[in-house]
């Protein structure tokens, strides 16, 4: 059977596993330690006292976890929730109502705000691809329906088929078409409990035989199983930098119409690449699809499979605290998968996540490509780093844990994979858990923890990013990957 095996994520700092952060608030509380030192020998107690708790605080500061991250972490986190609040910007109304019919400008909440519709046609010239173009950013999002296959029960050769085939989609959605253009993608595969019960409808609507046991016994089922019924729906989302096209849309002519244009010319390309891989694909979304399916986010009560491209926001959205955020008919809070499996799993270990919850939740992968050369210098500056600090604590006479061990080795693993050809990547995996009251949601959340605990994973809810969070790891935006800058890849 084959397996997997993560490379443990790094704990390697600056300097001896500690950041900047960490590294500024130790020294200083070390200065205010010697100076409250020297205050008492001449006699101020009471300004050495103040000193001294300064003292203790830093150090508690640079030192302390709390729930799996560094208070210097903390620190522009709880500062920037502070400030959103004290601006009312952790609060959103009205979007929908006041969003004119036939508008190209979406009414989204916090990060999403800046997307507007681009008019785009297909080469048929009569199917219309939603294209969403962010100005500010200056990127251009297409999403493309996937429909999944049950690789739990397909054959081992069949499965290792279709795992080396998605490779090869990995490995050209990084090499020739991030040279076309293609900033970043995201999988998101969202599970919907079925209240329609389409099992039930086509019983109903298509059965023969209505009088016999079997009828009887097939309608008993579908009844029984309306409560765990779910509809699962996959997305490919594929966002586009235009800077990248800057010369092909100058040459189109510059408008809006070129933009769209160049970037309708690469999606036939990529769809291609998922279908030759064994998954089927239902078309990339309409504009009122893909509205749609924002606003089905937004609102769970909202069935539609098509609305009006203005109207995919939400109504009302609000953050709830700390750890939930509150959207028209829903509650949502999701969960950073900051830690994969460290022991090896099998090809289908993901499969209690997408099988065993009931509830309402997303789960998205969202990725970026790295750069040959930004990868080649981040993996040598690691392994350089790796080399000082080992040989620094060799001096000290500190201790070298294992996990330090099985971290250098998965850098030397990264870097023969990329001198094989393999493409890097930036990840990072999202879980919406999405209920309709906060009691259910913490019901949810602490059942669909309990399942990424039995895979071997290690999660944390995202405090005070909620409603970013929800953007990244609820609607198909491909969001939630801080920009590259410069060789830090």
């Amino acid at each position: 059977m084959t397996q997997f095996h993560f490379p443990p994520r790094s704990t390697r700092g600056s300097i001896l596993g500690f950041s900047w952060g960490q590294i500024g608030t130790a020294v200083a509380g070390v200065i205010c330690l010697v100076v409250a030192a020297n205050l008492l020998a001449v006699g101020r107690p009471g300004t050495a006292t103040g000193l001294l708790s300064a003292a203790v605080l830093l150090l508690t500061w640079g030192l302390l976890r709390v729930r799996g991250r560094r208070l210097t972490e903390w620190t522009p986190i709880v500062i920037g929730a502070l400030l959103q609040r004290a601006t009312r910007q952790d609060r959103y109304r009205g979007g929908v109502l006041t969003a004119a019919p036939g508008t190209q400008h979406l009414q989204l909440p916090g990060p999403a705000a800046g997307y507007r519709w681009l008019p785009a046609v297909a080469a048929d010239g009569l199917t219309e691809v939603g294209l969403l173009h962010h100005r500010r950013e200056g990127t251009v999002t297409a999403a493309l329906a996937c429909a999944g296959g049950n690789l739990v029960l397909a054959d081992t050769s069949v499965q290792h088929q279709r795992l080396t085939s998605w490779a090869d989609v990995l490995n050209l959605l990084g090499t020739e078409y991030t040279d076309s253009g293609l900033a970043r993608w995201s999988l998101t595969a969202r599970a919907v409990p079925d209240v329609s019960n389409r099992a039930q409808r086509f019983l109903a609507c298509q059965g023969t035989g209505t009088d016999t046991s079997a009828y009887r016994s097939l309608a008993e089922l579908t009844a029984a199983a309306a409560p765990g019924a779910q509809r699962h729906e996959v997305f490919l989302t594929v966002v586009f930098d235009i800077r990248k096209l800057s010369a092909e849309v100058s040459d189109a002519g510059g408008t809006d119409v070129a933009i769209a244009t160049v970037v309708l010319d690469r999606l036939p390309g990529i769809r291609a690449a998922v279908r030759e891989a064994g998954i089927e694909t239902n078309g990339w979304l309409t504009p009122r699809t893909y509205a749609a399916v924002l606003r089905g986010q937004f609102d769970p009560d909202d069935t539609e499979a098509e609305v009006a491209p203005h109207t995919a926001g939400p109504i009302a959205a609000q953050t709830v605290g700390w750890s939930s955020y509150r959207h028209d008919s829903g509650y949502s809070q999701t969960l950073w998968v900051y830690e994969m499996p460290r022991q090896p799993v099998p090809m289908t270990w993901m499969t209690p996540l997408f099988t065993r919850t009931v509830g309402r939740r997303a789960v998205t992968t969202v990725a970026e490509p790295v750069p040959a050369q930004l990868a080649q210098l981040a993996t040598r500056r690691d392994k350089v780093a790796r080399a000082g600090d080992e040989v620094t604590k060799r001096r000290m006479r500190l201790v070298r844990t294992a996990r330090e061990d099985e971290e250098a080795r998965a850098v030397e693993q990264v870097d023969r994979e990329q001198a094989a050809g393999h493409v890097r990547y930036r990840y990072a995996t999202l879980v919406t858990v999405t209920a309709d009251s906060a009691e259910r949601l913490r019901h949810d959340v602490r059942a669909v923890r309990r399942v990424l605990g039995r895979c071997g994973c290690q999660a944390v809810v995202l405090y005070g990013e909620q409603d970013q969070a929800f953007v990244a790891g609820a609607l198909p935006l491909a969001r939630g990957l801080k920009p590259l800058r410069g060789w830090f890849a």
